[in-house]
């Protein structure tokens, strides 16, 4: 490889030389950013305790529990309209360039639909947006027009669709309602409390609805046994009225767990279990370090081979 590397060299101008001193410089510098990037997602993981959702303390937290939908509408995946909690469809072409061809994204679209992580002592949201997430199905087609997209379920016995047949590449990702899931990233908890006009509306109401019914409900306010309520009288019906709302609607608590605004900390949503996150972390480090290896041995021999 030595001599090959080195007759190459002879071949280059001066200027091509550098432009290939900078393209690796570039990649290595990318390779380098990479590993890092790993090596803090590696370590957080490691360090970071499992909490339980009814107890977990705000701030950087790690999270097991099974994915569900949250009441209202349900999410599907734009593709194969698959029931989902998240999806990533991309959809590329072949595009010729030269004697060559390679793939080009058209699009990408990747869900931002909010989803629950339930464990046995709560639930909590989670909100997606800039996660780095492991799907629990992943799967790859092709076709010959765009419109093959929709067609990864009905179209079953088109066995080229998988063997690289067509113009179109497309890629669905998914997570699936009630997929253990694995959520690491900024947990905060947000207690929602009755705003006053709606505490003033939900008194009066409820006081107007004892007027209605005094016998059953105003008597007991009836200090005097006049059979009529005075103004004092009905400062204390207002203020049972209040309670009893009060008590009715308990201040609520909603957990979330999102994006940390800290760079260096990881936001990971993974449906494959925490050692199997820690292997393939650990494997795409080894991958880099060997691709970083091998670059810059070339890079010390094209400098060498250049004097």
């Amino acid at each position: 490889m030595e001599s090959w590397i080195h007759d190459y060299v002879q071949t280059l101008s001066p200027a091509e030389f550098q432009i290939h001193l900078l393209l690796l410089f570039i990649f290595m510098g990318f390779l380098l950013y990479k590993s890092y990037q790993n090596y803090q997602r590696l370590r957080y993981i490691n360090d970071t305790a499992t909490s339980k959702i009814g107890s977990a303390a705000q701030g950087f937290v790690e999270l097991k529990g099974l994915g569900e939908f949250i009441p209202g509408p349900v999410i599907t995946s734009p593709m194969s309209k698959q029931r989902c909690l998240w999806f990533q469809c991309i959809v590329e072409y072949r595009k010729k360039i030269g004697k060559h061809s390679a793939w080009v994204e058209e699009s990408n679209l990747i869900s931002d639909h909010i989803f629950q992580l339930q464990d046995e002592t709560g639930t909590c949201i989670v909100i997606p947006d800039g996660a780095h997430v492991i799907p629990s199905k992943s799967r790859i087609w092709y076709g010959s027009h765009i419109n093959a997209q929709y067609t990864a379920i009905s179209d079953k016995f088109n066995f080229g669709r998988y063997l690289g047949f067509g113009r179109y590449r497309f890629t669905e990702k998914l997570i699936m309602v009630a997929d253990p899931l694995y959520v690491i990233g900024t947990f905060k908890s947000i207690r929602k409390t009755i705003h006053a006009d709606t505490l003033k509306a939900k008194v009066e109401q409820l006081v107007q609805t004892w007027k209605n019914d005094p016998i059953r409900y105003l008597t007991d306010f009836d200090t005097d046994k006049n059979g009529k309520i005075n103004g004092k009288e009905w400062e204390r019906i207002r203020l049972s009225a209040q309670q009893e709302v009060l008590k009715r609607d308990q201040p609520s608590v909603h957990h979330t767990v999102y994006k940390p605004e800290e760079s260096n900390h990881p936001f990971v949503i993974s449906a494959i279990p925490e050692q199997d996150i820690i292997w393939k972390i650990k494997k795409y480090m080894g991958i880099n370090l060997i691709l970083l290896i091998s670059m810059l041995y070339i890079l010390l021999t094209a400098l060498n081979a250049s004097h």
